[in-house]
């Protein structure tokens, strides 16, 4: 259903692009709430709530709300269920036909889900909302960073892309049994990125609360505006992440880690542009990459070491 709103949402009236666009924005709270409330808080008529039901080819709203409803469930599948169902899905023998063949028609929708959960990304928060949330980031004495199991390579990838460039930089990791033992310290002077969806990280959460609490402004990287990340943050940037996968779709949170580092980076001034150089000259002294020389003459045929 979110994909037949987003093609149908060209086509429609301002008034039902109103209220599709904040159903777009706000998937979960379709399923969560009433027609009155969602058309309350969508600031439309309910009426424009059946309209836009019937346009999509809906018997009612109540039928548009539950399509909303299975898509919530879906995503909180075990495993096992969601292990089952990709096996299911295809025919996954080789096929002379491209367009037959099960994996390959896998890969492709894989691919077009997270082309349309960036575009929804990008559309729930804003260019204006992540530069607001990065300058709330920019003036930390600390800057904190959790992602648990699928969501450990966002928090990774921010923070190695702002260790290049500033001190301070902590990755809530847990080795050693140690996740906790990191917050030590932590005040309104410092602050938080913290990445978790559905199903939440017990530990991002957590350490959310911790942050909040010690009055550190928080940005969440999650899915939902009623995901308990959401109600901690500071600042919440809500993405999309439907795969047909076994688990929910990183891409659109590792989208917005490079973006907070690229903007964080771009208000580093000086001081960012002479960590980067020292950075690069340790990286050359402990010989980090392989030679572009090497390169070279393995692209001229020559043997490799």
């Amino acid at each position: 259903m979110m994909r037949h709103l987003r093609e149908a949402y060209p086509q429609l009236s301002p008034q039902l692009r109103r209220a599709a666009r904040y159903m777009l924005d706000r998937p979960d709270e379709v399923a969560l709430s009433s027609m009155r409330q969602l058309a309350g808080q969508a600031g439309v008529q309910p009426a424009t709530m059946v309209r836009l039901a019937k346009q999509l080819g809906c018997g009612g709203y109540a039928e548009l709300r539950e399509s909303f409803r299975d898509r919530l469930l879906a995503r909180r599948d075990a495993y096992g269920a969601r292990a089952r169902r990709l096996q299911a899905r295809n025919d996954l023998r080789p096929a002379a036909d491209a367009a037959r063949d099960g994996l390959a028609s896998l890969a492709e929708e894989m691919f077009r889900a997270d082309s349309d959960n960036l575009a929804t990304t990008l559309a729930r928060c804003e260019p204006a909302r992540l530069a607001t949330a990065a300058r709330s980031l920019d003036g930390a004495r600390r800057l904190y960073v959790v992602g648990s199991r699928s969501l450990f390579p966002a928090a990774f990838s921010l923070h190695y892309g702002c260790r290049l460039f500033r001190d301070g930089t902590i990755l809530l990791d847990g080795r050693g049994g140690t996740f906790h033992d990191a917050l030590r310290g932590l005040d309104r002077d410092d602050a938080m990125v913290a990445f978790s969806v559905a199903p939440y990280s017990r530990d991002a959460v957590a350490a959310a609360a911790f942050a909040a609490e010690r009055g550190a402004p928080v940005v969440a990287v999650t899915d939902s505006p009623v995901a308990p990340l959401a109600r901690l943050a500071a600042h919440a940037l809500l993405v999309a992440n439907d795969s047909p996968a076994l688990f929910d779709s990183v891409v659109s949170a590792m989208a917005v880690a490079q973006v907070l580092v690229a903007q964080l980076l771009a208000q580093g001034g000086p001081a960012a542009l002479a960590a980067v150089g020292e950075s690069e000259a340790q990286l050359a002294r402990f010989d980090a990459y392989w030679p572009d020389t090497e390169l070279v003459e393995a692209a001229n045929g020559k043997a490799l070491p």
